[in-house]
């Protein structure tokens, strides 16, 4: 068991003292110093730490380098990225641990960056739970999970000094990990369980990845063919993990004394969360440290229905208050007939991802629907005569949809909203020039009875 010990601290020695020596710098909390998680990371420089205490915070951050981001639980500290892009975005020799990060398009989007995000909770992303390009994060000891595409997704990326190590990835909609391009890692002592398609997905270029002492159970396949072969499956079991207490309301996906996954990883350590890990990125007394620099900045938090030395508790977020917009000058317009939104370009040609620009406009359409709490609305999506009448239909309902679904994700009502796809079927104006056709491509906004 001591062998076990001595071999495991290396493979985790940067990301402890990465974390540790953070603490010898500028301390910076939120809310306290900054409202908010980006404006005290735009105040933070080489070695600083940002403490976030416990709330839900919607915003979408960039991390700065060789700083560390800091939340006070993972399961009760939450980014919200509101599907407006990757909830947060890497920097060199950043560190992000303690958060729940949901709720984006990425949840974190990684561009030839190499961060160290560990300890943290990913779930509930539009795309991918974390998206690396190029070079490869260190990821450790993440729970990345019902995230609408793939747990994690790498594209052409090499990890010479960083691994994808003691994570649970699953319920993902289509993969646990999904490697593309020439990308080269190591995979190793991970879950892959329950995840819709395959535990992992190696593309044909992708075929030196390291897959090692890993769990994959419970996928609808474990890998595809680039990946299966003997020594994979040689190096890898598949067996129930045996999780402390999974789903709601604990979330405690450590798993038990009698998993068969104990002892089973790579130099005899667990597979899936790690408790040796945390030891030591917490060694030396971290744990306490940290507790007491959080009281110490922000009060001792109020006792909790549930007594605190209860770690594996997940206390359920109150439901958000009803949003209320900040307006100036007169309240905004009621709708009362078809209105057309205009004045940027909403979607780039044949796609329906809102474009950034068209934020403001629909912010606007969101004031006025909260000032007026009523009224519904139809959005309809049109479209010029550029190709066939069945694609045209489609790209204007996703078009609708996505308006739509960017005025639910800021809290308006679905039961207010209907979202129509009328293709080329209600030109405005002529389709035998390019302005016309520019007129045609538009998305409406009328109220129902």
């Amino acid at each position: 068991m001591k062998r076990t010990k001595r071999l495991v601290r290396p493979a985790c020695l940067v990301i402890a003292a990465a974390v540790v020596c953070a603490w010898a710098q500028q301390r910076i909390t939120v809310p306290g110093d900054f409202p908010t998680i980006q404006r005290a990371l735009a105040e933070a420089v080489d070695g600083d730490t940002v403490f976030v205490r416990n709330g839900v915070y919607y915003e979408n951050i960039t991390l700065v380098d060789d700083v560390v981001l800091m939340g006070q639980d993972n399961k009760s500290t939450i980014i919200d990225g509101r599907r407006r892009g990757p909830v947060v975005t890497g920097a060199d020799g950043a560190v992000i641990t303690g958060f729940t990060i949901r709720n984006g398009t990425t949840g974190i989007l990684c561009k030839n960056t190499r961060p160290i995000i560990f300890g943290n909770i990913i779930k509930d992303n539009k795309g991918t739970g974390i998206h690396a390009l190029v070079s490869l994060p260190d990821i450790v000891n993440n729970v990345i999970y019902r995230n609408e595409w793939t747990g994690i997704f790498l594209e052409s990326v090499r990890g010479t000094r960083t691994s994808i190590n003691h994570n649970v990835i699953m319920e993902n909609g289509y993969g646990g990990i999904f490697c593309a391009g020439r990308t080269e890692v190591l995979v190793r002592n991970n879950i892959m369980y329950k995840n819709k398609q395959y535990g992992i997905f190696l593309g044909p270029d992708a075929v030196r990845t390291r897959i090692v002492s890993n769990n994959i159970y419970a996928n609808r396949l474990p890998f595809n063919e680039a990946a299966d072969n003997q020594t994979v499956r040689q190096m890898n079991m598949s067996e129930s993990p045996q999780f402390v207490s999974a789903g709601f309301p604990r979330h405690n996906y450590n798993i038990r004394s009698n998993s068969p996954l104990k002892g089973r990883g790579e130099e005899g350590v667990d597979i899936g969360l790690s408790e040796t890990v945390v030891a030591l990125a917490n060694d030396p007394g971290m744990g306490e440290r940290r507790t007491s620099e959080f009281d110490s900045f922000f009060g001792a938090p109020a006792p909790d229905p549930v007594p605190s030395t209860r770690q594996d508790v997940f206390q359920p977020e109150p439901p958000a208050p009803a949003p209320t917009p900040v307006l100036s000058g007169p309240p905004p317009m009621e709708i009362r007939g078809t209105v057309v939104l205009h004045g940027v370009s909403f979607f780039d040609t044949e796609s329906a991802e809102l474009a950034q620009e068209s934020h403001g406009v629909l912010d606007g359409v969101y004031n006025t629907l909260v000032f007026y709490p009523n009224l519904r609305i139809e959005i309809a999506g049109h479209t010029d005569n550029q190709g066939s009448e069945d694609f045209n239909r489609t790209l204007s309902l996703n078009r609708a949809r996505a308006v739509m679904n960017y005025l639910v994700d800021r809290g308006i009502d679905r039961g207010r909203l209907r979202a129509r796809g009328y293709g080329m079927e209600r030109p405005i104006d002529t389709n035998d020039t390019e302005s016309g056709r520019a007129n045609n491509r538009r998305v409406e906004v009328s109220p129902i009875d």
